[in-house]
């Protein structure tokens, strides 16, 4: 089963080879362009670095909108919506999902969804998680300090902040010979602690160690020290007090 960030790959392919490879998009802001039936669409360069020069100590992070005031960001001005309008297609192009899917990068990835969560666009729970995985994701191929603790810092946040929030999956299952498109809930404090405990590709650890294996020992001190304990054999996290 496949996280629903990407679960749209084959059919907007075509669309991610182009902006691979140019790295730019078509996306309804709020600047100067092409009025097209009522929208205006400008074409923004997006980013394929993996280098982010942060706003502010909490860009990204809970309650701090810096990020919309960071010239890099080529997300904030960008008409984000949580949902397709019932009367759109049903890949509507403002939708953060679409937009996530569309991303050429780790680094464009991050400023959609710090965007998203600065701008209150729907669940905020996602928005911060997906956020912080960006993080991690840009920390497995820079090997900045800084973003490696900006990381931390936000999925510090889903668990104070979002605890009992969650996100949507898609899935195939077949049903009496027929396959068939599930979607079921996930919570991200338990995503969290995947991540955080044992990262998979294209993720790395936060936590650095001499012996690799002892990395995942500094992430469970960690969480620990941030109130929070990750069970290995339910792949559970719960608060302590």
């Amino acid at each position: 089963m496949n996280i629903k960030i990407y679960e749209n790959l084959k059919q907007h392919l075509s669309m991610l080879v182009t902006l691979t490879l140019s790295g730019s998009l078509v996306l309804l802001s709020a600047g100067c362009g092409e009025v097209d039936g009522g929208n205006i669409e400008n074409e923004i360069q997006l980013p394929t670095d993996s280098i982010v020069n942060f706003q502010c100590a909490d860009e990204g992070i809970y309650l701090e909108k810096c990020v919309l005031d960071n010239p890099d960001n080529p997300y904030a001005n960008v008409a984000i919506i949580e949902a397709p309008d019932p009367d759109e297609p049903e890949d509507d192009p403002r939708e953060k999902f679409f937009l996530s899917d569309a991303a050429p990068s780790a680094k464009a990835r991050y400023y959609l969804w710090a965007t998203a969560l600065a701008k209150g666009v729907g669940a905020q729970g996602e928005n911060q998680y997906y956020t912080a995985r960006s993080l991690q994701e840009l920390y497995a191929e820079s090997g900045s300090p800084t973003t490696q603790e900006q990381a931390k810092k936000a999925y510090r946040s889903v668990l104070d902040n979002y605890f009992l929030s969650s996100t949507f999956f898609e899935g195939e299952v077949t049903v009496n010979g027929v396959k068939e498109i599930i979607v079921y809930a996930a919570s991200v404090k338990d995503l969290v602690g995947e991540h955080l405990v044992a990262p998979v590709f294209p993720l790395v650890t936060l936590y650095t160690a001499e012996v690799p294996a002892d990395a995942k020992v500094f992430a469970l001190e960690a969480l620990g020290q941030w109130g929070y304990i990750y069970n290995e054999t339910t792949k559970t996290i719960s608060k302590f007090e």
